[in-house]
């Protein structure tokens, strides 16, 4: 590798660590599913197990949704390092996002052997606002992207790296539900491309990598049988499309619209199960390729997938794509160079076999063949020579344009994420939770009894995480009731610390307690109504002019 390729690699990881770590201890605020990694990673450092105390588990509990457990483990070395913070639990992820692009680089090196389309791929997803966001936050996707991207660059690879490229690809089911998935998904292509490849009867493979890979193969299979039996297939039901049929009323409507009594071979046509199913599945596909996703909306169902009023990867990044789509299509490609474009098709099966209409989470993957893409958009871009004079002017006028209209893109983006995101949904970011925990932590003490509401979902977690409670007194009251609906069950108590939903009855009912609202109890209770009481309650968790968490001390006042 010549000094100079080595230089820019170093800017574009320097530059991609920064914009994933910068302030991010503190933004975005933390999310559920981060302080149960980060609690489960500090408490199996303290007692060896997890906050269910079973002994250290490849599938953790949790809220009931069963997590593939390597980001625990990954977690551990930084919770003991920094302690039980948002960013020990963070940094992980952070340093996947760091080295993705270059990883992407030595892959689109291995795949096409240009230096150019290389670094451009690799700036791009340096840059990408989608691989930024997911980096920022403790999300299992992120680095179950960063294993697929691995072990596929091991797999491109001479034969004695095949087993390192397998183990990477074990590497990722252990991280995360969708690699369930796109695993096999993806070895399907390098079968596909070694299967028939003339060169498959040159190919010498040593017995030692046959007898690694077939362990690893052998793992991978141990690893389904776990993940689909038993409790922890509760969370593939819930999630599944294929778990939710059309109700009995709809059916009902079709038959009488037809003046039918009952089923028969034109309902099953023209009506049935499977064509609903059909629909449903290509609805929710097609919607990752659609210009509202990655160029204008990103995820338009949950706010914490993407910064508001923009797209997955953005304006010019989408226009960018679509010029680099053009030309890779263009021409002919060995069967290798097809990687991308079957990587960008089998994406979002995942997230399209999911209940949900759109998941930015589960459709992050995409970010490999996209940057790739918009690489090759660059790459046609800066690679047109017009036919006229002042074709230098012209070669630094492209570069000069196109890296203006990177600024102002990149710096749109930035705006939303860092300064609107979070204070224009505190809600769905589950904003003040930090605030409110502390202000139970120094006064709970002070109360016989401590009511905290569940309205937004799960405080229990924050409650461990932010007083680090002893994972071993944990361990022996923990108890979590399950949904009847398989879904995510929730704790209700914790010593004197109760989590349930509160009313203005809750307020007369209860002696010496403290209770802690939220923002929709008190409005839809009439509390903010009553002055008396309301001005004695104290605001927590304050956001552009939003109050997320109220406390009140019934008896006394605290301060």
């Amino acid at each position: 590798m010549k000094r100079k390729e080595k230089i820019v690699l170093v800017v574009i990881f320097l530059l991609s660590f920064l914009l994933r770590v910068w302030q991010v201890g503190s933004y975005p605020p933390l999310l559920w599913d981060e302080a149960a990694l980060g609690y489960n990673a500090y408490s199996i450092l303290h007692t060896g197990r997890d906050e269910y105390g079973k002994f250290m588990p490849l599938i953790f509990k949790s809220f009931g949704d069963y997590k593939p457990g390597l980001y625990v483990y990954l977690a551990m070395p930084f919770v003991w390092l920094f302690g039980l913070t948002p960013l020990a639990v963070r940094l992980p992820s952070i340093i996947f996002g760091a080295f993705m692009p270059l990883g992407l680089y030595f892959l689109v090196r291995q795949l096409w052997d240009d230096e150019r389309l290389a670094s451009w791929s690799a700036v791009v997803l340096a840059f990408l606002p989608a691989a930024i966001h997911f980096s920022r936050g403790a999300w299992e996707v992120n680095i179950m992207t960063g294993f697929l991207l691995l072990g596929s660059w091991f797999l491109l690879r001479k034969p004695k790296h095949w087993s390192w490229g397998l183990a990477s690809f074990l590497l990722a089911l252990l991280t995360y539900q969708g690699a369930k998935l796109l695993v096999p998904l993806l070895l399907l292509f390098f079968v596909w491309l070694y299967g028939r490849s003339p060169l498959r009867g040159k190919l010498k493979i040593k017995k030692t990598t046959w007898l690694f890979s077939g362990v690893i193969v052998a793992a991978m299979a141990g690893w389904y049988l776990l993940s689909f039996s038993g409790p922890a297939r509760n969370r593939l039901r819930v999630m599944s499309l294929f778990s939710y049929h059309r109700p009995s009323k709809a059916t009902q409507a079709i038959l009488q619209e037809d003046g039918l009594t009952h089923k028969n071979w034109h309902f099953y046509v023209f009506h049935g199960e499977w064509l609903a199913f059909t629909r449903a599945f290509a609805d929710r596909y097609l919607n990752y390729f659609s210009p509202r996703f990655l160029a204008f909306a990103g995820d338009w169902t949950d706010p914490r997938h993407s910064a508001p009023y923009f797209g997955f990867i953005g304006h010019l990044n989408f226009l960018l794509m679509i010029i680099g789509l053009a030309f890779f299509l263009a021409r002919p490609h060995p069967r290798r160079e097809y990687l991308p474009l079957y990587w960008f098709l089998v994406a979002p099966l995942p997230a399209a076999l999911s209940r949900d209409i759109i998941s930015g989470v589960r459709s992050l993957p995409i970010i490999i063949p996209v940057s790739i893409f918009i690489g090759w958009g660059i790459k046609a871009i800066t690679d047109w020579r017009p036919l006229f004079a002042w074709k230098k002017i012209f070669a630094w006028l492209k570069y000069g344009v196109l890296g203006l209209l990177f600024f102002l893109d990149f710096f749109y983006w930035s705006d939303l994420y860092f300064v609107h995101m979070v204070k224009r949904r505190p809600k769905d970011w589950l904003y003040g939770y930090r605030a409110a925990m502390k202000y139970v932590i120094k006064h709970k003490n002070r109360s016989q009894q401590v009511f905290f509401t569940n309205f937004y979902g799960q405080p229990y977690i924050y409650y461990l995480f932010y007083s680090h409670y002893p994972p071993a007194k944990y361990q022996k009251q923990a108890h979590l009731q399950a949904n009847k609906f398989g879904d995510v069950g929730r704790v209700n108590k914790i010593d004197n610390l109760y989590f349930c939903s509160l009313d203005k009855g809750t307020l007369h009912n209860c002696q010496n307690c403290l209770l802690l609202f939220a923002d929709d109890e008190i409005l839809r209770s009439g509390i903010d109504k009553d002055k008396q009481i309301f001005s004695q309650m104290t605001p927590l968790g304050k956001i552009n002019h939003q109050v997320l968490f109220y406390a009140y001390q019934t008896g006394q006042k605290l301060k």
